[in-house]
């Protein structure tokens, strides 16, 4: 196995506790093995604390941004809070607009139109700030780049705060306060909030020098868990323990959005990232990418459960509109990049006129995981080609199109994921010079790495070990659930295709059998024979309720024939 796999293992320390339970030696070791060197490091991952997160005036402008609003609560102005269209942006947006309203403030918010205005702070929404007489606008998830718009609005003597989570370019805009970790030589020590988490950090901080108690913005972490888990930053450090809090609020948050969204989805229990991530996350991108993200920003600010559940419910009809359109496109992107023999690049591009520039970012980011290469999809207009681009580990992919910018009409994101324009005929000069610069990066960057934490035989679970991982969650980015090893298990009972592509079998080594499902795996069945068929696998440990009663699932990876059948 070692061929196709990688680990790293090391040595387990003395045995730990955890509220009078002793942490198996499997679960610290894998803790040891990211990093989680000591029973100090280990007890906080398992029981964060909110006291821990860091202090907000540690961002450079935050005592400007914070005097500026008491300023504006004062003397009675008025505020735009400037949003962006994902969930990201909406959660944030929908952040600043209840809390600062709930201090009495008089607060609009305008979002984007994604089609027609595309990413960022929008001279529309400056404009309609100059209209309406505000004195003050805050940006969420957007502005770090945004020099003429600002500009724009210090003309018309409107202060700006930024609240962004982006790399800034050289130049940055001249704002009242820039609050971005990512600002060069700023001293707050984490780097990697979503932009909903830096809105929390300014309403942290304002709550605290306006002296009122936290617990009345901690329960607003529910918006920060959604908004941070759907746009993908690691979930580790202030992120993993606002993500954490965040899911407990959830179920019992009063905020008649998310007690629509939950009726809507059928979620009663047991909500873990993966539901935020894949079932509540696209139905409130969803309007945004096909039509307007108004509904689903309005859907968190209202009071009125009839309104909500019926904003719920067209969030539904948006998203399955979305899923069919994203299957016709991503066909279509597979048969192009076969035709074309894109795969043989080191970064995939690809275009077609009839693509929705709404949908071109998660068809990307399945390209790039089928082929493991960064992946930049356009939606082809007549001027203005469009897209998205997702990347893998280790290849900045904003690095990589800042060395494109000649060929760029505008283009911003982060490490992973970033959104582009450019003129249809620059295409093929992109392509040119993307793949120019992925050339200059290591080999292996370009190879995928089969990961698991250690190797662990189907006798050596543990109902100790299947508890404590559940302290994993929230798992997602720079967080994944643990994997395993299980090697030479034997393929017994009656293996069946359930759903549309999946496997479902039971593997059993040294005498002790569990059910397992290996997704997207049916056509293996063809090559089983019960009782005599061994495979290796990688696989993560799950918990399935049946009529009550819960029984261990193994989730499979990655599995394959092993030679001593």
């Amino acid at each position: 196995m070692t061929e196709w796999l990688a680990k790293h293992v090391r040595a387990t320390t003395a045995p730990l506790e955890i509220r009078d339970k002793k942490i198996p030696d499997v679960i610290v070791q894998i803790l040891q093995n990211r990093g989680y060197s000591s029973a100090q490091d280990i007890e906080k991952y398992f029981a964060p604390s909110l006291s821990d997160l860091h202090d907000p005036f540690l961002f450079n402008d935050m005592e400007k941004a914070v005097d500026r609003i008491i300023a504006a609560l004062h003397n009675k102005e008025r505020i735009l809070v400037h949003g962006d269209y994902d969930t990201d942006g909406i959660t944030g947006t929908a952040l600043i607009v209840s809390s600062l309203r709930k201090l009495g403030m008089d607060v609009d918010y305008y979002i984007p139109h994604r089609l027609k205005e595309g990413y960022g702070l929008s001279l529309s929404g400056i404009n309609r700030a100059i209209k309406q007489r505000c004195q003050v606008i805050i940006t969420v998830d957007c502005g770090i780049t945004a020099v003429h718009e600002i500009e724009h609005a210090y003309e018309h003597d409107i202060d700006v705060i930024v609240c962004d989570h982006h790399k800034p370019e050289t130049q940055l805009p001249r704002a009242c306060a820039l609050i971005d970790a990512k600002i060069p030589g700023c001293t707050y020590p984490f780097k990697e909030l979503a932009g909903v988490g830096v809105s929390f950090k300014l309403l942290h901080a304002l709550y605290t020098k306006l002296n009122r108690p936290r617990a009345e913005i901690h329960t607003d972490l529910d918006l920060v868990a959604l908004g941070t888990v759907v746009d993908i930053v690691p979930l580790i450090d202030e992120n993993r323990t606002m993500v954490k809090y965040g899911m407990n609020e959830l179920f019992k948050s009063k905020k008649a959005g998310f007690q629509a969204l939950l009726d809507e989805t059928g979620l009663k229990k047991g909500i873990t990232s993966y539901h935020l991530g894949f079932i509540i996350g696209p139905r409130v991108n969803a309007c945004g990418r096909l039509h307007d993200a108004q509904e689903a920003l309005e859907m968190f600010l209202v009071d009125d459960k009839k309104v909500a559940r019926e904003h719920a419910r067209n969030l539904s009809r948006h998203n399955a509109q979305r899923q069919a359109i994203e299957a016709k496109m991503y066909d279509e992107a597979r048969m192009l990049i076969e035709q074309e023999k894109l795969h043989k690049d080191r970064v995939i591009v690809v275009g077609r006129e009839e693509w929705h520039p709404g949908v071109v970012g998660i068809v990307a980011s399945k390209i790039s995981n089928d082929y493991y290469r960064p992946a930049v999809l356009l939606a082809l207009g007549r001027d203005m080609a469009r897209g998205s681009a997702r990347s893998i580990s280790g290849f900045d992919i904003t690095n990589a199109l800042s060395a494109c910018h000649e060929v760029l009409a505008t283009f911003g994101g982060h490490a992973q994921a970033a959104g582009l324009e450019l003129e249809p005929k620059h295409i093929t000069e992109l392509r040119r010079r993307l793949n120019h610069y992925a050339q200059k990066c290591d080999d292996e960057i370009f190879t995928e790495k089969k990961m698991y934490d250690l190797k662990l035989n189907l006798d050596e679970i543990s109902e100790e070990i299947i508890h404590f991982l559940k302290y994993f969650e929230p798992t997602g980015f720079a967080n994944p659930q643990p994997v395993f090893l299980g090697e030479n298990c034997e393929v017994v009972g009656v293996p069946r295709v359930v759903g549309s592509n999946h496997l479902k079998c039971a593997l059993r080594q040294s005498g002790v059998a569990y059910q397992a499902i290996a997704f997207g795996r049916a056509d293996d069945i063809l090559n089983i024979e019960v009782g005599k068929t061994r495979v290796d696998c990688l696989y993560s440990i799950s918990e399935d309720s049946f009529f009550g009663k819960k029984k261990v699932v193994l989730k499979i990876k990655e599995m394959r024939r092993t030679h001593a059948e």
